[in-house]
């Protein structure tokens, strides 16, 4: 799907009219209750762990929910748990982040958790 068919997709608004942040889910024993959040985001995916002389990839992924620990993406090919992605939203807000944990959603499409590393200020 190309990306300007992600952004229509992800500018409708989750049902009500209100713009205020809606927590997603029961938590399922979670530390931090997760909220819906989808934007399209620039992403710089660094090798995994043994993967020394692979380039770091720049691509877009599909930003998914968030918390005060992290945030999830979707994205064509599966991750590896404790790769770092560099990740700026389209407003400039950057953050480092690491994969905690991977899912397969459909023939191309994975979710990765992943957990803030730092983040970096505008």
């Amino acid at each position: 799907m190309p990306a300007k068919d992600l952004l229509v997709e992800t500018a409708k608004e989750p049902s009500g009219k209100s713009r205020k942040l809606t927590p997603v889910g029961d938590g399922h024993g979670r530390r931090f209750e997760r909220y819906y959040f989808r934007a399209l985001a620039t992403a710089v995916i660094h090798p995994a762990a043994g993967q020394k002389g692979h380039a770091a990839q720049l691509c877009y992924v599909l930003t998914r929910d968030l918390s005060r620990g992290g945030i999830s993406i979707l994205h064509p090919a599966p991750l590896c748990k404790g790769q770092r992605i560099d990740l700026e939203l389209a407003d400039g807000r950057k953050y480092t982040l690491g994969v905690q944990w991977i899912k397969r959603l459909d023939r191309h499409c994975f979710c990765m958790g992943c957990c803030f590393v730092s983040v970096n200020a505008k």
